[in-house]
């Protein structure tokens, strides 16, 4: 399987969401070489918590088949590391294999459940996991798209006209 490829696709999801002001993740089911599910962040949009690009995806493969559980040999590839949240849907879905782009710089998503999902907590184990596919790629996006926004509170805030002081007599 071409993991590169297939993070090239979910990078073109991700830029698609950050052209939506969306947090830029993309991700793409996988299953015998054709996609079963598709999805980038739009929770702005949608208004939704739970829109995540890995929870979008996995809504995707839902409406296309009926089904709630992944077929055995699916493979998840996602732009950034799957946060909490979405290592759970992945693993009670029981995607197979993981691929993703960059970290969390905050060591807040899957990397932190490991040992928990290595020790068999969960009813289901990924057979592979692994980051760095594609990693400048994934990570040069997200901190463009941070950077540009923090810009962009940053000229708004001086913008804003000095607070009037109050005189007491």
């Amino acid at each position: 399987m071409n993991h590169e490829h297939w993070m090239n696709q979910a990078l073109e999801l991700a830029a698609a969401a950050e052209r939506e002001d969306e947090v830029p993740v993309g991700a793409i089911l996988v299953r015998e070489n054709e996609v079963i599910g598709l999805g980038a962040n739009s929770r702005e949009r949608t208004h939704r918590t739970v829109a995540h690009a890995e929870i979008v995806a996995l809504e995707d493969f839902s409406r296309r088949t009926r089904e709630w559980r992944l077929p055995p040999g699916t493979t998840l590839y996602v732009t950034a590391e799957p946060c909490l949240m979405c290592t759970g849907a992945l693993l009670w879905a029981r995607a197979s294999h993981l691929y993703f782009g960059c970290s969390d710089p905050r060591k807040a998503g899957l990397q932190s459940l490991l040992e928990s999902i290595e020790e068999g907590i969960f009813d289901h184990r990924f057979e592979v996991i692994q980051g760095g596919i594609l990693e400048k790629e994934c990570g040069s996006l997200l901190s463009q798209y941070f950077r540009r926004k923090r810009q962009l509170i940053r000229s708004k805030a001086c913008a804003k006209e000095p607070p009037q002081v109050l005189e007491y007599p």
